[in-house]
Formats: C-alpha cells, structure tokens, sequence
C-alpha cells in the first residue's frame, strides 16, 4: 500500500498558495485589527474600550465560525470555503468605513470575523497537517511565516493609506485588493489533499493495487474533546492568547501615544519581522525538543516581553519589548496547532483545531477588550503588566495538561487514554500517517487447548 517517494513534492506548491493566504488573513485582518481600532477611535470617536470590543467581536465571530468551518472540510473542497470566506471578509472590510455607533461595529465586525473563518486558520492549518506528517514543523513554520510577512508588508501599508487619507476612502478599496491576494492563490496553488492527487503526506505516491484504502491516524473528535490534555491545555491557551493579542493589538496604539505615529508604524513592522526569523528557528526546534518543553519556554519570553513593553518610555525600550514578544508570538501560535496534532492525530484535526481555537478565541477576543478597559480607567502600564501575569497563569494550566496523549489512544472513563491502535515499524521513508492498523481481534483458544496447556 505504500508506494515510491516522489522527486519533487506538490505539498511544497500547496506551502507557497497557503503563504500567500496567510500573509492576506494577517495583513488585512490579525494585525490590522490594531491599526482599525487606532482608525475608529481617531475618525469616529470611540472609546479605546469600545473599539478594543470591536476587536473581541472580531475574534469571537472567527471563533464561531471556525467550528463550522471544522465540520465543512471534510465534505467539501477547502478551495471553495476560502473563496466563499473571502468574499464575506470582503463585506465586512468594505463596510468598516461606515461605521457610525457601536451596533454598526458589532454587526461589521461579526460579518468580518465570520468571513475570516472560512479563509483563516482553520482550513489553512488543515492543509498543512494533511500535507506533511514527519516534517509538520517545518512546513508549518514556511506556510505560517505568511502571518508575519502580512504584519512586515502589508498592515503598515495599510496603516499609512488610512492615516494618509481615511479609513472611509480606503475601506471598499482594500476589499478590492483583499480578494485579488487570496482568490488567485487559492485556486492556482491550492489542493484539497494529498490523496485528491494521489499522493500520501511527505510525498509517497499511493500504490493501491492490493485493493486497499490508506486508513487515517487519530482519534475522532468526540474522544479527543474528553481528554484531559485536551481541556487543560485549551484553557491555558485562553490565557495565554488572550495576552499575547491584547499587547499586539494595543502596541501600535501604546507606541503612537508614548512617542509617535511613524515609530508606532515601524514597531509594528519590526514585531512582525522578528516573529518571522523566530518562527522559522522554532520550526527546526520543533523536530529536535519536546513541543511541550518549547511552549513552556516560549511562554516565559513573552510574559517578558509584553511587561518590558509596558513600562518602557523611549524607543529603545518599546523596541526591545517587542523583539522579546516577537520571539515568542509567532511560535505560540504556530505550536498550538502543531500540539493538537502530536496528540490528536489528523483524522478530525479540523474539528478538535476548530473547537480549540474558538476556546481560545475567549481569551483572543477578551484581551484587547480588558487592555482597552484598563488603559482608559487606569494607563497601559497597568494593563500591560496585568495580561502578562495572565499570560504566565495559562502557561501554569497548560503544564497541568501533562504529556499529550497518543493519537492512537482512546480516552478512558476519567479523560486518561488506553492504546487501541498497533503502529507498524516504519522506514525513514514511509509516513507514520498511514501506518496505524487496527488490532486484529482475539480469537478465543478452544477449551480442551486451555486444559492441555
């Protein structure tokens, strides 16, 4: 059933359509959410607080429609869900310069997020998982580096367009733009699945002339979601990516009001092109050390950075904050997926991903909302400090977790695993993907056997 590797791997193409995705997802929407809050509060005179809400709506309505997206891939073609989630995000974005009250940003907002769902993280994470097996890290960490490109390139283009002119003139613009970034990848680039191809991950043509079908590792969603690896560790996320957000969004804003516009655009820049480098250093920690020992560290760097930036007061001290949360951040929320698939395996990765992140959405969507609160009552200092000790609260749960469980596991009656699934042996050159075989069933010695023995 395992056939010859491939010279050259279409995996690596799907990586480069996938970079393009991300690189509009976080240009046009992670990163310039910040950017969009600074844009409502100058041009339509809401509150920090109340724009910091709008960002959480954002979020949450990503959240939500992530778990949809999760139940839709497996039934129809990723392809179609980006472009669909596309043109909805396109709404949502041509529609920001018309806000005018609160309810106009929440309906915006929640149009916006929902759109993003269908062409974010979830279905483009899948591919990547579906992809590539053995070198999972990596791949993740080229394809993801596309949200750190989009924060160096592409929000502070936005950022000055918005502030040269407005974000009324620029809105239905930026959809524009927006849908010729992502449709064209996704439909020249993009491939459902190695097998849609007939490929298995890593680049092994399938040879199925014993008749057989490869079989897909993993749990189902159902024993994944009752695992105790699995609640802990999403809640320690919550946390942990609720204060990680909460600084990026506000950074812009902190930095614009401490010093000023351009050095607010440049460290925006910078937080986004160290991500990258770190990103990629972490992608090749990935397959050397323990996820679990890598996160751990990770979260330690960006409870440093993100009270580093809080308390500083001149450019150097805001620019060696952000090099500090930059190591950090684009790492966290490369690991996240890559946890889940470790543990759980690829055969409902999107649903457990799905079910994860909208968790995580709840810290996501709250951080930059409790930031916003807690500057206009008190200052960013305060606000700062108080989500980094958040941030290392969740790293404590997530350690909590304990070790991820084995994808071919079932999870018993108190959350806690048993092996059900016998893993062949495998060559260098044969992916663990298709290897898990069911156990063969035991057939009972006949008695007079029992006595003899």
């Amino acid at each position: 059933m395992i056939g010859r590797r491939l010279p050259f791997f279409y995996g690596w193409i799907v990586l480069a359509g996938l970079f393009i995705v991300m690189m509009a997802g976080s240009g046009f929407a992670f990163y310039a959410q910040g950017v969009f809050l600074d844009a409502l509060v100058d041009e339509q005179g809401f509150s920090s607080g109340v724009a910091g809400s709008g960002v959480g709506i954002f979020f949450a309505a990503s959240g939500l429609g992530g778990v949809l997206t999760g139940r839709l891939m497996n039934r129809f073609d990723i392809r179609w869900l980006i472009t669909i989630g596309s043109l909805i995000a396109a709404g949502g974005i041509a529609l920001l310069g018309s806000v005018r009250t609160p309810w106009h940003m929440v309906l915006v907002m929640m149009l916006f997020g929902a759109g993003y769902s269908l062409a974010g993280l979830v279905p483009t994470t899948t591919l990547v998982t579906r992809w590539f097996n053995t070198r999972r890290s990596i791949a993740l960490a080229i394809a993801s580096t596309g949200l750190s490109v989009g924060g160096v390139a592409v929000s502070p283009l936005i950022a000055w367009l918005i502030e040269r002119d407005s974000l009324v003139f620029w809105a239905p613009r930026l959809a524009v733009v927006w849908l010729i970034g992502v449709l064209p990848a996704t439909w020249l680039l993009l491939r459902d699945s190695p097998a849609s191809i007939g490929l298995q991950p890593d680049g092994v043509d399938i040879d199925l002339s014993d008749g057989g079908t490869p079989p897909v590792a993993g749990m189902t969603y159902s024993q994944a979601i009752r695992t105790r690896y699995f609640r802990l560790m999403s809640l320690g996320f919550v946390l942990i990516m609720g204060a990680q957000v909460g600084a990026i969004q506000h950074t812009f804003a902190l930095t614009n009001e401490r010093i000023d516009f351009t050095t607010a655009n440049r460290m925006l820049m910078f937080l986004a092109a160290t991500s990258v480098v770190f990103r990629i250093l972490g992608g090749f920690a990935g397959l050397h050390m323990s996820l679990t020992v890598l996160t751990a560290s990770l979260i330690g760097v960006q409870a440093i950075g993100i009270s580093l930036i809080g308390i500083a007061e001149t450019r150097i001290g805001i620019a060696i904050g952000i090099v500090t949360l930059g190591a950090s951040m684009g790492n966290l929320l490369m690991l996240h997926p890559l946890l889940l698939a470790q543990a759980f395996g690829v055969r409902d990765y999107a649903r457990v991903y799905a079910l994860g992140s909208l968790l995580m959405i709840l810290g996501v969507g709250g951080g930059p909302a409790l930031v916003g609160v807690m500057r206009d009552r008190y200052d960013y200092q305060a606000a700062f400090l108080t989500i980094a000790l958040m941030g290392v609260l969740g790293g404590l749960i997530f350690l909590s977790a304990g070790r991820p469980p084995d994808p071919g596991a079932e999870p018993g009656a108190n959350g806690s695993t048993r092996q059900s699934l016998r893993v062949r042996r495998r060559s260098p050159t044969q992916p663990s993907v298709w290897d898990l075989q069911p156990l063969e069933p035991l057939t009972p010695e006949p008695a007079e056997d029992l006595v003899r023995n």
